[in-house]
């Protein structure tokens, strides 16, 4: 009985996450297209970051998850291994954009750093992950709490 309650758990949180991801996608523009100004090329920046904070919330959530024995190694490293492949892609999606302007070149420079910034720290959970470190996912997760606050800050600032 006590399996089968376990399974339950990590197959309601696999459905969670997934719709999260699916709300992720559907509410977040896509930000590829020519930025002819400094206000669109912000607001191409935005939408990036609101993408990469939903990946990174996504591991902390997976971290946090397995680290208290409720995820299965194999089905943490999918869902690690799909968010940073997504922030990946976020992160190529607004570096192929051209900044418009010097103003713009800064802004490119200061989201880029964050990005490369998380996209490092989710790297070492996957890395744990598959290592099978689950039951300290969670530590090696916390530099994940500074690049949510830096996107999130980014976000505000931008509007």
């Amino acid at each position: 009985m006590n399996s089968r309650r376990s399974r339950g758990g990590v197959i309601a949180f696999g459905i969670v996450v997934v719709l999260l991801g699916l709300l992720a996608v559907v509410c977040v523009a896509h930000p590829v297209g020519p930025a002819r100004t400094f206000d669109k090329y912000e607001g191409k920046a935005t939408t990036s970051a609101k993408g990469a904070l939903s990946d990174v919330a996504t591991v902390q959530l997976t971290a946090q998850t397995a680290s208290k024995g409720r995820a299965l190694g194999p089905y943490v490293d999918v869902v690690v291994s799909d968010a940073e492949e997504a922030l990946s892609k976020t992160q190529g999606t607004f570096d192929s954009i051209q900044p418009p302007d010097d103003k713009a070149d800064q802004l490119q420079s200061e989201l880029d750093q964050i990005l490369s910034d998380a996209l490092d720290h989710v790297r070492d959970v996957r890395v744990a992950a598959r290592r099978g470190e689950l039951s300290s996912l969670d530590k090696t997760a916390e530099p994940l709490d500074d690049d949510a606050k830096k996107l999130q800050d980014f976000q505000d600032r931008h509007k």
